[in-house]
């Protein structure tokens, strides 16, 4: 994505904003606030003024380190741990496949009062570098109802766009992203030289990935593997 898609993203951020502004005097306190968060660098270019009004904070520049300190001291690990994850499922991703999918979990943040509310953060690529790397998000936060008991085990999830379903993370293997797209692949049916077009990957590299497969999952076949995954817990 080039810097004039970029621009167009922002010029309807900040449309949206004011028109957010303006139904928000007269209308109750917004559930929802988004920004941009500018990757390489480490910043947050944009937010809109929704945040102002949910936390209670004075309009004023935000960057990371005062985000940050917002997060509950008890959900600081769990926040990065997650973010940490999202990289390490994205670094086997060049391009177009970055655009694919939108990373959530939760966790809480501080308000101007002192009080916490629970967020859902989701988030997805609007920008890449030349190289073809992930360069800009767009963050949205949606308040969730704090007395309600969090599920660690499942509130990290990754959506497929393209697909329109949540991608299976409960991976005991410790499979790449990579691995997963392959055995998915091979579930729906596809031979090693139809998974290689469609990946556009040499076949000898697919057959690699199968062979690292099966010594990751100690299976002997993938018709195994496969009956293994559709049981377990």
């Amino acid at each position: 994505m080039d810097n004039h898609f970029h621009k167009q993203w922002v010029d309807i951020l900040n449309k949206e904003n004011a028109k957010i502004s303006k139904e928000s005097t007269d209308s109750e306190t917004p559930n929802s606030y988004f920004f941009i968060f500018n990757n390489v660098d480490n910043s947050i270019e944009f937010i809109n003024s929704a945040f102002f009004t949910i936390t209670g904070y004075p309009k004023q520049e935000i960057d990371v380190a005062f985000f940050l300190g917002l997060v509950h001291p008890d959900d600081l690990d769990y926040f990065f741990q997650k973010e940490l994850q999202g990289q390490e499922f994205t670094n086997a991703l060049r391009h177009n496949e970055l655009y694919k999918y939108i990373f959530k979990y939760s966790y809480r943040i501080r308000k101007a009062d002192g009080s916490y509310i629970l967020i859902l953060q989701e988030y997805n690529a609007i920008e890449l570098t030349k190289e073809g790397y992930w360069n800009k998000s767009l963050v949205l936060h949606t308040i969730q109802d704090i007395t309600q008991p969090l599920c660690l085990e499942t509130d990290y999830r990754i959506f497929d766009k393209e697909k329109g379903e949540y991608l299976d993370l409960i991976n005991k293997y410790n499979l790449t992203s990579r691995e997963q797209e392959i055995i998915q692949l091979i579930k729906k049916g596809l031979t090693s030289k139809e998974i290689s077009n469609t990946l556009y990957l040499s076949p000898s590299t697919i057959q690699t990935h199968r062979k690292n497969i099966l010594n990751k999952t100690n299976s002997r076949s993938f018709i195994e593997l496969i009956k293994k995954l559709s049981t377990r817990d």
